[in-house]
């Protein structure tokens, strides 16, 4: 049986780690061939190092690297208009499997790849 294998993590569960617990965390989560679903998101700084970890991980024939998307929500401020965009979740996974995303503002679709992707099925 062929399947994708989502990690869903809240904030609660993330709160707990420095910033390089998460990192590892992720990347090899993602290594695995998982969807990693975050409530919330990562700092600017932890997206940046998520990034440059992932770009030293790269081996074209395991682990082709990573795509984030992250589904924004606005703030309402006083009287219902919109204060700021708040990150309501992000969704991190192989570059391999994550095709044809359809992202606008408060809604994001996704076509998994599993059948030649080379990542693990469970």
């Amino acid at each position: 049986m062929n399947g994708l294998k989502m990690d869903f993590l809240s904030s609660d569960a993330l709160s707990t780690h420095t910033s390089m617990e998460k990192i590892s965390m992720i990347v090899e989560r993602v290594k695995g061939g998982n969807l990693v679903v975050i409530e919330g998101g990562l700092r600017p700084e932890e997206e940046a190092e998520l990034i440059e970890t992932t770009m030293r991980e790269i081996d074209i024939e395991n682990f082709m690297g990573i795509d984030i998307y992250t589904l924004e929500k606005d703030k309402k401020a006083l009287f219902g208009i919109s204060k700021k965009k708040a990150v309501g979740l992000t969704i991190i996974g192989p570059a391999n499997i994550m095709k044809d995303v359809n992202k606008q503002s408060n809604f994001l679709s996704m076509i998994a790849n599993l059948g030649d992707s080379g990542a693990s099925m469970h």
